[in-house]
């Protein structure tokens, strides 16, 4: 570990002439290395879908969602640190020059718990012949009398202490983030993982399709309340083709359950049994190559200051606590999946790997329900696009200019919900003829139409 003693930080005025705004110089004193002089902490608009610059300068982003601008720091081309090493004092130098947000997310890689799986499952005493199908699904750590009842009766081998103990354990279990619960899936059922871990992505339901059970996690909100409508319109194909009986909250409308992006998520996450003996705690992400405390030298002027650079953990973990795979470890993946995991993924795939694996993805799916699809994008994958499937994607925000510009490649023998969310004054003038739109359709599309063009176009209709 390199032992950081000061960091000193010098005021840079910003210069246009220069391709890097740079805007503070630090030099930085060592206990057990040579001083770094001169490291340049700058800014700079992204060219690239790479994590480095064309230098090996790692991109810090202000927002992941949107890599428009990055902050980064260029060292003297003398300093022998590796690249992983650079990347963690370049985080440190923007954290002590500028204000890094972090994003909260309930899976932080150095969160805590108390419930160690491996030390409580070696504690209980599975009968013979033991089975995780035996005990139900909707049981939880709290069981009823008939349930308990009904449960020894079918396994005369199980005790009741043995049922309790077993149900507490599963519980624990998958109150923990799916990665960490990976190597215990053959002693709980994945029907209960389903039914009752609110920390389940998309990616990862899609990664085990072939357990998911459709049934039980028709009743899981909060995971249901982050799904794509590709995937929520497969668990309601999958439930008819199975003939189960649906959720009663949805039931009645399930094409609002499906497009509705807000659906459940009024609900929170799922809380069996609350526990006050967890002791749950929040620590800061360690660093592995320098010892250093945060805020020893923390900059107090505001000139030019930076602001919500995400934290390094935030750049290798997503927003569900799950890391970010490099192009090698997706490689593997899609490579082992099977064409209706590809079907599932391509709507929720992020922009570079739909770029990267354009050859491979379905895009009629990516075209009717990726969220991630931009004017840009498009444009750079037109002989991909699919139009037809486009015009009914209720998730992505396109400009007006492309809309204008791709108005007739749109199939317009019916209405094109695309081309009603997006339409103003000017494109329904412009194109009145074309698009298919009435009052009714209008007000379905109110909220992304917006008040002020919602009045115009209507007062148009009524003419």
């Amino acid at each position: 570990m390199l032992k950081i003693k000061n960091i000193e930080f010098i005021k840079a005025i910003y210069d246009d002439s220069l391709s890097h705004n740079i805007f503070s110089i630090a030099n930085i004193q060592f206990s057990n290395y040579p001083p770094i002089n001169g490291a340049l902490l700058y800014w700079r608009k992204n060219n690239s879908r790479s994590e480095y610059t064309p230098d090996g300068d790692y991109k810090f982003f202000y927002d992941m969602a949107n890599d428009t601008y990055f902050a980064s720091v260029k060292f003297p081309k003398n300093v022998k640190l590796t690249r992983d090493q650079k990347q963690e004092l370049a985080y440190i130098l923007l954290d002590e020059r500028g204000s890094i947000g972090s994003y909260s997310f309930k899976t932080h890689i150095n969160r805590k718990n108390n419930f160690n799986p491996k030390k409580s499952l070696e504690r209980l005493k599975f009968p013979d012949n033991f089975d995780v199908k035996s005990i139900p699904s909707y049981v939880g750590p709290i069981i009823d009398e008939p349930d308990m009842n009904e449960i020894l009766e079918k396994n005369p081998t199980f005790t009741k202490q043995f049922v309790e103990d077993y149900c507490y354990w599963r519980y624990r279990l998958v109150r923990m983030h799916p990665t960490d619960f990976e190597s215990y899936l053959d002693y709980v059922d994945f029907s209960y993982i389903c039914y009752a871990c609110d920390q389940l992505s998309e990616k990862y339901l899609i990664h085990h399709i072939e357990q998911v059970d459709f049934t039980t996690l028709q009743f899981n909100y909060p995971v249901l309340s982050r799904l794509s409508a590709s995937f929520k319109k497969y668990i309601i194909d999958q439930l008819k083709l199975k003939n189960v009986k649906m959720n009663d909250h949805f039931a009645d409308e399930i094409d609002t359950f499906i497009e509705d992006e807000t659906y459940f998520s009024e609900y929170g996450y799922i809380d069996l049994l609350e526990d006050e003996e967890d002791d749950i705690e929040e620590e800061l992400l360690d660093f592995h190559f320098f010892e250093y405390d945060l805020g020893q030298y923390k900059w107090m002027g505001s000139e030019h200051l930076v602001k919500g650079i995400p934290s390094l953990a935030c750049q290798i973990y997503d927003d569900l606590g799950f890391k970010k795979l490099t192009n090698k470890e997706m490689d593997t993946i899609i490579n082992s999946y099977t064409e209706k995991q590809i079907v599932l993924l391509s709507a929720v795939l992020e922009p570079h790997w739909l770029h990267r694996y354009r050859d491979r993805i379905d895009w009629r799916a990516v075209c009717k329900y990726n969220k991630y699809l931009t004017d840009d994008f498009l444009t750079a994958h037109l002989k991909y696009i699919q139009f037809d499937a486009l015009g009914h994607n209720l998730w992505c925000e396109l400009s007006e200019d492309f809309i204008e510009k791709y108005m007739n490649h749109f199939n317009h023998n019916k209405p094109v919900p695309l081309i009603i969310r997006h339409l103003t004054e000017q494109i329904y003038l412009n194109h009145r003829d074309t698009i298919k739109v009435d009052s009714d359709l209008l007000y379905q599309y109110y909220q992304s139409v917006g008040d002020e063009e919602y009045e115009k176009i209507q007062n148009l209709l009524e003419e």
